[in-house]
Parts: structure tokens; C-alpha cells; sequence
């Protein structure tokens, strides 16, 4: 027991001194960072960058923005620190840049560099692969931060690859109505596929399947008004006779 009492202290200043030598290599750090040129910082950051080490680059392009929250280097290196979250394909970090993309969009609105925000905003949520028999919501949401793109900066660098998203993205959702109006008329749900099937016509008209949208409209029709005819039948039969 006596050795153990003897031993702690010497662990416990151990463990102090290397703590203190850690927050003063991090304070030199710092202090090296603040006596160099942000240029030259922000260019050690795109170095890493390039390299694919994005933990560093994102400590550096941190650094630049939150010593110069207010220069357009400091914006630029606010984009570049969502950039590196975009690169891993996780949930969790695209969730991060989705919030930090959007935040940049809406805090400054006039950086010439906002329809870049937009347009990977909208790219946070296509990265991951859209299907059709999942929930939308995200998919709608790109779909408005690349029309929003396209509305606010026509002549943006980033229009045509919004463009092409836009017609990715429309697929995916005249797909799912493609499949809904076919589980409706699976289940003799003959109203609610033609419904489904008319909003697939008026919104999606590319839809590259329309011949077959237009042969189950059809069906779903003659369905429906088939049932209707028998209902009014059976009713005729049930109605009481009049005397004469």
C-alpha cells in the first residue's frame, strides 16, 4: 500500500507536466499561425487539402476564418471548411456540411461565391444515392437549393452542373410516383392511381415511360368506371319496388 501512495504523485505530476508541454506546443502553434501571412496559411491548408488529409486542412482553413471572419479569405476558407466535411460520404459529416453550406448561404448573401454554397448544398444531399422508394424529403430539398441556384445566378459557372442535378433529381421523384400509382392499382385502388398517375403527367412530362403511364391510366379508368357501373347496378337491385 505504502508503494502505491508513493507512486501516485509521481504519476498524477507526470501526467501534469505532459499536459502543460501538450497546451504549450498547441500555444506555440497558434502563435506561429498568427505571425504568418494568412495567405501563406490558407495555402498550407489547400496543401493538405490536395493531399486528402482533411482533418488538417480543416484545422487551418479555421484558423483563416476565425481570424478573419470579415475578409474574403476568411469566406473562402469558411467554404473550405465545409469542403471538408463533403469528402467523406458518412451521414454525420455531410449532415455537417449541409449545415454549414446553408449557414454560409444565408449569412452572406452578396459573396460572390453564394451559388457555390447553393449548388453543394444541394449536392450534400444527392452524394448519397436517391431511390425512389425512399423517404423525399431530402431529395425535395435539393431540388430547391438548385433551383434557387439557377433563379438567383443565371450566369453562374455552376448553372449547367444545377441543370443536370435538377433532371437527376426529377427521375428520382417521377419515379416514385410511377411506383405509388402502380401499388394503388395493385391493390384495385383504381382512383387513387389514376390521381397519382395524372399528377405524374402534369409534372413530370419527360418521364421517359409515359407510354406505359398512359396504358395504366387507361386501365385504371376502365377499372374504375367498371366498379362504379356494378355498384349501380347492385343499388338498382336493392331499391325497394313501386307499387302501381
Amino acid at each position: 500500500m505504502k508503494k502505491w501512495f508513493l507512486v501516485t504523485p509521481l504519476v498524477v505530476l507526470a501526467l501534469g507536466f505532459s499536459a502543460c508541454s501538450s497546451t504549450s506546443s498547441e500555444d506555440r502553434e497558434l502563435q506561429k499561425l498568427a505571425n504568418t501571412d494568412k495567405n501563406a496559411i490558407y495555402e498550407r491548408a489547400e496543401g493538405f487539402y490536395a493531399k486528402k488529409d482533411y482533418s488538417e486542412a480543416r484545422k487551418l482553413f479555421t484558423f483563416v476564418y476565425n481570424t478573419f471572419p470579415n475578409d474574403p479569405l476568411g469566406h473562402k476558407a469558411a467554404l473550405r471548411v465545409a469542403d471538408t466535411y463533403y469528402e467523406h460520404n458518412d451521414r454525420v459529416n455531410l449532415t455537417e456540411a449541409q449545415l454549414r453550406y446553408r449557414d454560409f448561404a444565408n449569412r452572406y448573401p452578396n459573396d460572390p461565391d453564394r451559388d457555390y454554397a447553393l449548388l453543394m448544398l444541394g449536392n450534400t444531399y444527392t452524394k448519397r444515392k436517391l431511390r425512389p422508394d425512399r423517404e423525399l424529403n431530402e431529395t425535395r430539398k435539393a431540388l430547391k437549393a438548385y433551383r434557387q441556384l439557377i433563379n438567383l445566378y443565371p450566369h453562374s459557372s455552376h448553372v449547367e452542373e444545377a441543370r443536370q442535378k435538377i433532371a437527376e433529381v426529377r427521375a428520382v421523384l417521377a419515379q416514385h410516383e410511377w411506383q405509388v400509382a402502380k401499388f394503388y392499382a395493385r391493390n384495385k385502388l383504381w382512383l387513387a392511381a389514376e390521381w397519382r398517375l395524372e399528377y405524374l403527367k402534369e409534372h413530370y412530362p419527360e418521364y421517359p415511360q409515359m407510354k406505359a403511364v398512359d396504358a395504366l391510366m387507361a386501365e385504371s379508368k376502365k377499372a374504375y368506371e367498371d366498379r362504379v357501373e356494378e355498384f349501380r347496378k347492385k343499388m338498382k337491385k336493392k331499391a325497394p319496388k313501386k307499387d302501381h
